[in-house]
């Protein structure tokens, strides 16, 4: 598969078993614990409290409670020459590389290439 179809919704509903039913949308993610804050890129269903954690490979809840506090901010993405940016009208902004996705996936996900891969 090429680098440009992982950064599709459509690899993210193949991959997560996800119906057309249930919209999705480029998100950034908020999460503060007692530990600090961290920004993360997510995709979200729309209508739920669910999100998928990219860089985790996972689903999670938008959340407030004592331990931590997880708020989902949508986000438009912007083509780059190399990167794109993801930017919430709340003012937050997550600039990826192209490839970010792929890396991340590639290594689970079977295609004609995978047997000619090294993984480490």
């Amino acid at each position: 598969m090429d680098i440009w179809q992982y950064n599709t919704f459509k690899f993210f509903r193949q991959y997560f078993n996800l119906p057309r039913s249930i919209a999705l949308q480029w998100c950034i993610v908020k999460e503060s614990t007692p530990k600090g804050t961290e920004f993360r890129l997510g995709v979200a269903l729309k209508g739920t409290e669910l999100y998928i954690d990219v860089a985790m490979r996972r689903f999670f809840s938008r959340i407030d409670c004592p331990a931590i506090q997880r708020a989902c901010f949508p986000a438009e993405r912007i083509d780059k020459k190399d990167r794109y940016e993801y930017r919430s009208s709340d003012g937050w902004v997550i600039s990826k590389p192209k490839r970010y996705i792929w890396d991340i996936y590639t290594s689970s996900w079977y295609d004609e290439d995978t047997l000619d891969r090294t993984f480490l």
